[in-house]
């Protein structure tokens, strides 16, 4: 059965994040989705990390952008594994899972990052497969003029039901928000909009529970992969979306 989520940046519970490793163990438990982010390295290679710094889960220090490729990749995440490249990541999962490749744009921190990446999954042949998100809605408006076709989302930590207007008129129907501005309004009218909903992020039995009560048919964000696929299995409910 395939078990209908997005893994957070692979499995990171159980594999350092955003690594190839990581993005296999969510490939090998069926996930339908999986989550990304890229960043542009010194020399303009799009590259994994959550964070704009390497400190928190590498041997090194330092932002992504001061540091080229060569230097990135003599660095450990966890200790274990390289940093991949966005090129890489996606060689692996070609159809073999739907990404969400979060690009962690922000105002003009990495000019280019929008066409790099685009050129990627093109290159990749992996456009059928890919969305692209991201908090920076700019960015992601950008990333629409640039190319007509290809699947988008938008992020944030709040609700905004004045959005929608906008989403319609890039062609954006997804949605991903913090589940703590959930509510059975702010869903429905996402729902009236055509806008597939992304609560993230759900962690606990609880937190599920209450998905497959009020919010069946939400594309949810989990970092407890296994946890959430057993729930799934035994929630048939859930099954409908």
């Amino acid at each position: 059965m395939k078990i209908r989520g997005i893994a957070h940046r692979g499995y990171p519970v159980k594999f350092p994040e955003n690594t190839l490793s990581s993005f296999q163990a969510a490939i090998d438990l069926s996930f339908t989705h999986l989550e990304l982010d890229v960043h542009l390295s010194k020399d303009g290679i799009p590259v994994l990390m959550h964070d704009y710094a390497v400190d928190r889960i590498t041997n090194g220090k330092g932002l992504i952008r001061e540091l080229t490729l060569s230097e990135l990749k003599q660095l450990r995440v966890e200790g274990k594994e390289e940093i991949p490249t966005l090129e890489e990541a996606m060689k692996l999962l070609k159809g073999n899972i739907s990404v969400l490749i979060e690009i962690k744009q922000a105002g003009d921190m990495y000019p280019g990052l929008e066409e790099k990446v685009l050129d990627i999954v093109r290159r990749t042949n992996t456009l059928d497969q890919s969305r692209i998100i991201g908090f920076d809605h700019f960015s992601i408006a950008r990333m629409r003029q640039l190319d007509p076709d290809i699947e988008l989302g938008m992020i944030s930590s709040c609700s905004m039901p004045y959005v929608f207007p906008y989403m319609k008129e890039i062609r954006c129907n997804f949605l991903g928000i913090n589940m703590r501005f959930m509510t059975p309004m702010y869903a429905e009218m996402m729902a009236e909009h055509g806008i597939i909903s992304g609560p993230w992020p759900i962690e606990t039995v609880e937190d599920m529970e209450l998905i497959a009560s009020k919010y069946p048919s939400a594309l949810i964000t989990t970092n407890h992969l296994e946890r959430w696929a057993d729930f799934y299995r035994n929630h048939p409910e859930l099954h409908l979306a």
